[in-house]
């Protein structure tokens, strides 16, 4: 009697952690489509349990362990993510170092949601109607609300989803594999000219490129002026709006402005003709900063890129936007000093998802999603107040853009509330391109995306080569 009591205590738990995690989830997207879908699903789960455990006991537990686990993932990853889990998180899984600001708190969600999922379960007696019934009237339900507003809203179908995209990447394999000269069609001679170099830009002038984790430029906008620094120097550029990441996350987005093309998977090389490639040979020296030295696969990535020089800190540790301002800095000063002209790109980390800031805060400092934001602004603005000042500005062009759009996740749904957007990874983003002196322009370029980037810098330093 005390067994059987006991194994219904720890269902009870079982199944309320699961409601909970489900109006967690519901806290965070406040959408009662993924609530309704979740909870019929958890029904269904329980009810087929029920009719299985009087028969087939170990079966039952094993089914219905393995089932209350996958809907708590989803549950889980829908409350932080704000999506059921996707092909991108999946294959970002090599990255959760970049996870760390919220480390604990993802990990402790994992270890107890996974432990109380395979809790002990017993038979429940269901009044009046029989278990088929309840279980048909379940699934009725659950297929007249999937008839209405689609599978999107399944956490079950989630991850037939999630197989899917899975199947068509490899699909994608196996056609490039069969391909032979697969990029010859896209092949040009030469790089349109758009725009006339400004007269005001001397020849061959030293480019800084600036990649800012996860920037979108509905972010600039904010009517709080978390970057005001930003969105300064975005009216005093050649500005482009209504300008769209083409990708995420980092290892696609960086690879892909460089190269100007998609990115199958997040560590392929890339064989097209790069930015670097065609400034090397107008004679530029060319430099791509790691602030990842800690990071053994970003750093093998980013050699695949084949700049001259792959600068590497000396530290264990990611670098600060403080940080790797200070090195950019400190960099471009000695470029200056050679007789050569010179690109130096950076990619900073700082605004990552889950992150905080560690010097710079906004307000009183509570939110985390707007003190990393603010901070990058401040150590942006340090920097360009020492490159206005020095003789540097005289013959080098500073362009500031994002590798992707900033990620949705629930403490970004918290700290933008009224921030519309209809993908958690598509959005706005800034690119501008600061020259002293030459005066300010905005060009609406009409949904365009990054994969424009390197014709775009290359249109504007009068540069064409083969492509």
């Amino acid at each position: 009697m005390r067994t059987a009591k006991k194994q219904f205590i720890f269902m009870a738990i079982k199944y309320a952690s699961a409601i909970m995690l489900t109006i967690l989830a519901f806290s965070s997207m406040h959408m009662k489509k993924y609530f309704v879908g979740s909870l019929l699903e958890l029904g269904i789960i329980f009810i087929l349990s029920n009719i299985l455990i009087t028969k087939h006991r170990r079966t039952a537990y094993i089914l219905n362990s393995i089932l209350i686990f996958l809907y708590n993932v989803q549950q889980i990853v829908l409350t932080f993510g704000m999506s059921y889990v996707s092909f991108i998180m999946v294959d970002n899984l090599g990255s959760l170092e970049d996870l760390q600001g919220r480390a604990f708190e993802y990990i402790a969600f994992a270890v107890i949601g996974t432990a109380i999922s395979f809790l002990p379960i017993t038979e429940v007696a269901l009044i009046r109607l029989g278990q088929q019934v309840y279980l048909s009237a379940f699934l009725l339900m659950a297929w007249g609300f999937t008839l209405i507003y689609g599978n999107a809203y399944s956490p079950m179908y989630g991850y037939v989803s999630l197989g899917m995209q899975e199947l068509q990447h490899a699909q994608q394999n196996r056609f490039i594999e069969n391909q032979e000269n697969m990029t010859s069609e896209f092949y040009q001679s030469d790089i349109g000219s758009s725009v006339q170099k400004p007269a005001e830009l001397p020849d061959h002038p030293n480019v800084i490129l600036i990649f800012t984790e996860g920037l979108s430029q509905g972010v600039i906008e904010d009517s709080r002026n978390l970057t005001p620094t930003i969105a300064a120097y975005e009216d005093n550029s050649l500005n482009f709006d209504n300008y769209y990441n083409h990708t995420a996350a980092t290892y696609r987005g960086l690879i892909g402005q460089l190269y100007s093309g998609y990115q199958l998977d997040n560590y392929d090389s890339n064989t097209l003709i790069s930015l670097q490639e065609i400034l090397k040979e107008w004679g530029y020296d060319t430099t791509f900063i790691n602030v990842e030295p800690n990071n053994y696969k970003f750093t093998k990535y980013l050699n695949s890129f084949q700049f001259d020089h792959l600068l590497m800190p000396e530290t264990d540790n990611m670098l600060s936007d403080k940080e790797a301002y200070a090195l950019l800095w400190d960099t471009v000063q000695g470029k200056e000093q050679e007789n050569k002209p010179f690109f130096t790109a950076m990619y900073t980390v700082g605004t990552h998802v889950s992150f905080d800031s560690p010097d710079e805060i906004f307000g009183d400092g509570s939110d985390a999603e707007l003190n990393k934001f603010h901070n990058l602004d401040a150590q942006f603005n340090t920097f360009m107040d020492k490159f206005n000042e020095s003789t540097l500005a005289e013959n080098t062009v500073v362009i500031f853009t994002t590798d992707h759009a900033t990620f949705v996740d629930d403490a970004f749904r918290t700290a933008f509330p009224d921030y519309q957007r209809s993908d958690g990874f598509l959005d706005r983003i800034p690119l501008f391109i600061y020259y002293k002196g030459i005066p300010s322009e905005h060009i609406d370029v009409r949904g365009r995306n990054s994969l424009c980037l390197a014709p775009t810098i290359l249109d504007y330093l009068d540069i064409s080569a083969p492509n």
